[in-house]
């Protein structure tokens, strides 16, 4: 099958189907990866005044809701600017409907390697003064006036850095693309993401990808009549997006399938090209290793290839699948799905430096340390044989490490036993003036 997506004709999908496929052109192995240094940002971190999440009335792991300050949390995309990075927050407290009063956002972080500490060195706002979005702004009163965004109306999941400085973000609620500049300032209408011809069959009549949040379904009342009209599930937008390594193409990974796919277990990943602001045709199917497991973070690895981070809705515990692998556009199986190759188990790490100790009550920690979160969801690649792994910490919701208490957010750097591709093969073009040198020393 072709590079355009042409894939498997649907009577070899429903024969593949029928027969339990499930991790197709999934080449496993034996790799692993080692802890090579962590960093840590402590759950209750604040960075502006609230209430967050006025909405609501309860205590979720000891911390109750409203939260009386903006908490620095939900971190959804990861980039390198010198010995700094760039996070990206996501919508705020997980839904459109409690995120009113969170505001859009990303920080500066120092992390300091040696010590584990992570310093918030400044923040930015997403903010549209231009009125580029199609639709009113749904955030606080003060929000509004100040056209700065809410987690009601964007939900940001993914980041790449243009070389004219300006970043694309992956947006779910749509979804859709959406260009800033460095300052934040939104630069014109978000692009829509057009369902690939082949699945058109699978997608309730509409030429483009719909969650039940996109701005359209938003005025119907009825959730169940906006899921009707919806071709993916709530929070299965575009959770993933990679760079080309000279920037001319990027790459949108859908976290979830199409509601009517006859493949619950196809995720897609579409070619955008940012100069001419639209897809460009080119898709390409991805297998999860099980239906019910999400693409969470994508990233490109420097030499033509792409990092894909599967992950289960399991945390603590109950986590099962929270691995990385790697694929290569245009390498496909006999069915046109990616080859898949596991690069690590974030599960199965080994800490053979003894950066962690094991703790009494604690999952993960030790020589068989492990990222127990339901959401590891940034991913990004340094060399053939390091890549940084952070969760978001989905504040005050989420407590994957300890029971009953907040995750915090953990930025790793692993170490690969196995590099991904032949060492000089390409040089990585993560951000511009991106090195993170003092990482390796």
């Amino acid at each position: 099958m072709g590079a355009f997506g042409a894939l498997a004709v649907i009577a070899a999908a429903c024969a593949l189907v029928v027969a339990g496929c499930s991790g197709r052109g999934d080449s496993t192995g034996s790799a692993r990866a080692g802890l090579e240094a962590r960093a840590v940002l402590p759950a209750d971190t604040f960075f502006g005044r609230g209430p967050v999440g006025a909405g609501m009335d309860t205590v979720v792991n000891g911390r109750r809701l409203p939260l009386e300050a903006s908490p620095v949390q939900g971190f959804s995309s990861l980039l390198v600017d010198g010995d700094d990075l760039i996070a990206l927050q996501d919508n705020g407290l997980g839904t459109l409907d409690n995120s009113h009063d969170s505001p859009l956002r990303w920080y500066r972080l120092h992390p300091d390697w040696t010590t584990g500490a992570v310093t918030v060195a400044a923040t930015v706002a997403m903010t549209d003064p231009g009125r580029v979005l199609p639709f009113p702004l749904a955030g606080t009163d003060e929000m509004r006036r100040a056209r700065r965004l809410s987690g009601a109306d964007l939900d940001p999941e993914s980041m790449v850095a243009m070389d004219d400085g300006t970043y694309w973000i992956g947006e779910e609620f749509g979804p859709s693309l959406v260009h800033v500049d460095r300052q934040g300032v939104l630069l014109e209408k978000p692009v829509p993401v057009p369902v690939p011809s082949m699945l058109r069959a699978f997608a309730r009549g509409s030429p483009f990808l719909r969650t039940p949040d996109h701005p359209d379904l938003r005025s119907y009342s009825s959730d169940a009549t906006r899921r009707d009209l919806a071709n993916l599930p709530r929070s299965g937008g575009i959770e993933g997006l990679a760079r080309s390594n000279d920037g001319s193409r990027l790459y949108a990974s859908i976290e979830k399938g199409l509601f009517e796919d006859i493949d619950p277990g196809r995720r897609l990943i579409l070619e955008f090209d940012p100069a001419r602001r639209n897809f460009t045709g080119r898709w390409w199917s991805y297998h999860a290793t099980t239906s019910s497991v999400s693409i969470s973070s994508l990233d490109s690895d420097g030499a033509g290839g792409l990092l894909v981070l599967e992950r289960d809705t399991g945390e603590g515990r109950t986590a099962v699948i929270k691995r990385v692998y790697r694929v290569v556009p245009d390498q496909v199986d006999a069915g046109g799905y990616l080859v898949k190759v596991l690069v690590c188990d974030l599960l199965k790490l080994d800490d053979d430096r003894g950066l962690t100790r094991r703790e009494h009550g604690a999952i993960g920690l030790g020589r068989r340390f492990a990222l127990p979160f339901i959401t590891p969801e940034c991913l990004l690649v340094l060399d053939a044989s390091t890549i940084v792994v952070a969760n978001d910490n989905n504040y005050p919701f989420s407590a994957g490490r300890r029971a009953g208490q907040p995750d915090d957010n953990e930025i790793v750097r692993l170490r690969l036993k196995t590099p991904m591709y032949a060492e000089g093969a390409a040089t990585v073009a993560a951000a511009p003036n991106a090195s993170l040198s003092a990482a390796h020393q």
